[in-house]
């Protein structure tokens, strides 16, 4: 009694493999243990394993080319179908959440869908966890519901709400939890200006990070610590440390995301420092492999920046037609949270783009 159950103890286990960005051996162990929840006769666990087998196919889905989008869907549908029928309240918001998270990531990469049912499957995932009395569950879905805000245009939601999500992670003690929403939180400290606040606060989220193995969530944290000092010291030898720690563990994960944020990050540090040659080389390959990984948000923003490296080596031609291929593909892809960087560098090089 009092001891976790086998189902349980596989979610964990599995989430420890997608932490690591061990999709296969994360996959490999969730179809085992839906065969061995079955047998057990636990309908509210193969729910669960359903669900967590459907996270880190969503995350695998977005970092190795070739899956089906279709057969992940399917995955998570039959998760909402069991955990309906078990009316566990932990397995049906686990599923709610788990779907959402895969059109989340559906729509802010690709462009595809509408915010709308998104919200409503966090929504319903906050409300069933709040009801199981799962702080985990409620953490999770509030900070997904602040990012379909940042997200969708809406900052002032978007921060209470990773407010809300904070203040239950540590009231739960939940490190992992903690350190999502302080890397938010402090991306709305930098634009307001509060550089030392948000160099705290990403800080932090990094000593989570560290704190809980979460190997490919420290590149970010190291890349956006790198960031805020660049904005302090545009030539900091500390960034551009940071950053070169970051794509070495980028490198030893093998995480193509991670790789491709290192990447950038190193780029843009080298432009901050007014190297055009080195930003490029680092921002070329970023690019290839944002176009091959269909990251398109991500391209976008490369484009951008490789539009400000030729700017430095005085290439106009190419950086207007830098902008207006950003532009293009913004629009093409419905990536409205572009469209006023894509303008504003456009402004600054007499770029009329409507």
């Amino acid at each position: 009694m009092g001891q976790p159950s086998f189902a349980s103890s596989a979610v964990a286990v599995m989430a420890a493999y997608d932490l690591e960005s061990r999709f296969r051996e994360g996959v490999e162990l969730g179809r085992f243990a839906i065969e061995r929840a079955r047998l057990l006769k636990d309908a509210a666990g193969e729910a669960r394993l359903h669900a967590e087998l459907g996270r880190i196919l969503t995350r695998q889905l977005r970092h190795e080319p070739g899956m089906k989008a279709a057969d992940v869907l399917a995955v998570l549908q039959r998760a909402r179908q069991l955990a309906e029928a078990s009316g566990d309240r932990r397995a049906q918001a686990a599923a709610l959440d788990a779907e959402g998270n895969f059109l989340y990531w559906d729509k802010v990469v690709s462009g595809r869908g509408e915010w709308e049912p998104i919200i409503a499957l966090f929504e319903r995932a906050q409300a069933h966890s709040e009801q199981a009395g799962d702080a985990r569950g409620v953490s999770e879905a509030l900070f997904h519901l602040g990012l379909t805000r940042q997200f969708g245009g809406d900052p002032a939601g978007a921060e209470d709400f990773f407010e809300r999500s904070l203040s239950i992670a540590r009231e739960s003690k939940d490190a992992l939890m903690q350190s999502y929403s302080l890397r938010h939180l402090a991306d709305f400290s930098e634009k307001r200006g509060d550089l030392d606040g948000a160099l705290a606060q990403f800080q932090e989220s990094l000593r989570l990070r560290e704190q809980v193995g979460f190997r490919t969530g420290q590149v970010f944290a190291l890349i956006s610590v790198a960031n805020v000092l660049t904005l302090r010291e545009p030539r900091s030898d500390e960034a551009l440390a940071a950053v070169q720690r970051a794509l070495r563990i980028a490198e030893e994960t093998k995480d193509p995301a991670s790789l491709r944020e290192a990447q950038a990050a190193l780029g843009r540090v080298h432009l901050r420092r007014e190297d055009a040659a080195a930003a490029l080389s680092y921002l070329e390959q970023a690019m290839a492999n944002a176009e091959a990984h269909q990251d398109w948000l991500t391209t976008v923003d490369l484009l951008l920046d490789t539009a400000r490296a030729h700017a430095l080596r005085g290439e106009k031609p190419r950086v207007e037609a830098l902008v207006r291929r950003a532009w293009a593909l913004a629009t093409e892809r419905g990536l409205s949270i572009m469209f006023e960087d894509v303008e504003r560098l456009g402004r600054e090089h007499g770029i009329t783009l409507h």
